[in-house]
């Protein structure tokens, strides 16, 4: 089977994932936009801040109308959360599915899209919200877990993804030059995650200021929405692959174009419902 490679025959794909709709997302969106970077916003949909009501300073969340203004105009993946926010681990199965079926109700309405991704309330997954997820048509799904090794999930491991850091962690700078140097043989992630009111309140809009102004002069990277690099992978899984040894055919049954690297770091693409000889 040959390697997957990123659109254009790329190895390395960027992305980040930023929850609960902070009146400080509009920042962050404006810094990925000025550095090429894109990424995922995960809201919940029941706990817009009210229009006339004190958003608070340590954790403000924007109105609906100032939600629909500002991730529309940048175009971001706006991603299910929760209605309002629930632990899915702790509520019972109907509840479950309000907050999942709701949210991605709401968020399509608003953002005239079909919602596929999600992250997780405070982290919290088992196989029961597993099973809603895909129920209510998620594709991936956010933990709070972590794993600095830029491992990309196959299959249902989409549902309990691991981002690869926080903001947060102190050798952040050192994982995105690290990333930016390795030449991998299998296709590696660099996914960052976090809350963008813990700038202001750590005053610190430097920390994603640099990454993002770094990561943004890597040519040789992806950058990409959660859902752009999940439903690749999902549809390299996909493709078809002849029997014998001597025949050497992939067909691709999906509708993405697929990059793929052959012995000798050849790289060819297969468009959808293309066969090809390799």
């Amino acid at each position: 089977m040959l390697k997957m490679r990123f659109p254009n025959g790329l190895k390395k794909a960027f992305t980040l994932s930023y929850d609960d709709n902070l009146v400080d997302d509009i920042r962050l969106m404006e810094i990925m936009q000025a550095n090429g970077i894109k990424g995922t916003f995960n809201v919940s949909s029941g706990l817009y801040c009210g229009e006339n009501e004190d958003p608070g300073e340590r954790w403000p969340r924007l109105t609906y109308k100032q939600a629909v203004e500002a991730y529309n105009k940048f175009g971001v993946e706006v991603a299910v959360h929760g209605y309002v926010h629930r632990d899915f681990t702790k509520i019972t199965e109907p509840e479950l599915y309000l907050e999942i079926s709701l949210d991605k109700a709401n968020l399509e309405r608003d953002y005239n899209c079909v919602v596929r991704g999600a992250a997780y309330p405070y982290g919290g997954w088992n196989e029961t919200a597993i099973h809603a997820l895909k129920h209510c048509g998620i594709k991936y799904c956010r933990t709070v877990w972590c794993d600095p090794n830029f491992t990309i999930p196959s299959g249902d491991g989409w549902l309990s993804l691991k981002a690869t850091c926080h903001h947060d962690v102190p050798n952040l700078m050192e994982l995105a030059k690290s990333f930016k140097e390795m030449d991998p043989r299998e296709a590696k992630m660099f996914y960052v995650w976090g809350h963008t009111a813990e700038f202001r309140n750590n005053k610190n809009w430097h920390v994603i200021e640099e990454l993002c102004e770094f990561m943004g002069k890597c040519n040789d990277v992806w950058h990409a929405t959660n859902i752009e690099i999940c439903e690749y992978c999902l549809a390299y899984e996909k493709l078809e692959w002849s029997t014998a040894p001597d025949t050497r055919m992939v067909y691709n049954p999906t509708a993405k174009e697929i990059w793929l690297e052959v012995w000798g770091d050849k790289v060819i693409s297969v468009k959808p419902g293309e066969t090809v000889k390799y």
